[in-house]
């Protein structure tokens, strides 16, 4: 690949950081009537949330837009052959783009969507470890977060048994961490043993993505 002109990749990311940023569940419970979905439930402007106040309907179409936005910058870097280290920091940028949007005081979602959207642009086979490390713990012990956590964790080691280069894992640890960061209060709960189930009896907290 022909290394990235640094004017050229800088444009890139600021790209991937604005598709990232753009609150598609803001939006659509607003366009719904439904008022602001941070006012409400978790507060998060994630699918999960958004669920919770506009219904499942506006909770998928949520997901759906905020994987796209993180999908779709990696995916068009990609047709213009930039290589495996600027794609990892597109990725990194739209993922930050929705964990701290501008449009919001930086305060955003969890990351999750948007980290699977990238990762699927990026390397779609490296998502199937993950999301087997995802089922298998959210069928096993019942905590999305859990799963949510485990599977973002997956990633980078992935990519290290696929032999990727130490930038491009580095990069992706740095996705990684964000999505766990954004989870600390769930973590917390788990801890405490106060998360809430995906089924059965329900515990204070909530295990809220985005």
């Amino acid at each position: 690949m022909t290394p990235v002109p640094l004017p050229t990749l800088i444009l890139w990311c600021l790209g991937a950081f604005l598709c990232g940023s753009i609150p598609f569940g803001l939006v659509l419970v607003k366009l719904a009537g439904k008022g602001d979905v941070r006012e409400h439930g978790s507060g998060n402007i994630g699918a999960t949330n958004v669920s919770r106040v506009g219904g499942k309907a506006l909770g998928i179409v949520t997901l759906l837009l905020d994987i796209l936005k993180g999908f779709l910058p990696v995916y068009l870097a990609k047709q213009f052959s930039l290589g495996e280290s600027a794609l990892s920091m597109l990725a990194l940028f739209a993922v930050l783009g929705h964990v701290f949007t501008p449009w919001l005081k930086f305060q955003g979602g969890k990351g999750v969507a948007t980290a699977l959207g990238v990762a699927l642009a990026f390397r779609a086979a490296m998502v199937l470890p993950a999301l087997g490390v995802f089922i298998v713990l959210v069928l096993a012990f019942r905590y999305v977060s859990l799963g949510s956590v485990m599977a973002a964790m997956a990633l980078p080691f992935v990519l290290l048994w696929k032999g990727a280069t130490p930038l491009v894992i580095l990069l992706w640890v740095d996705i990684s961490f964000i999505v766990i960061a954004k989870h600390h209060e769930n973590i917390r709960r788990l801890l405490k043993g106060t998360e809430s189930p995906l089924w059965g009896t329900k515990k204070e907290g909530n295990h809220v993505q985005g």
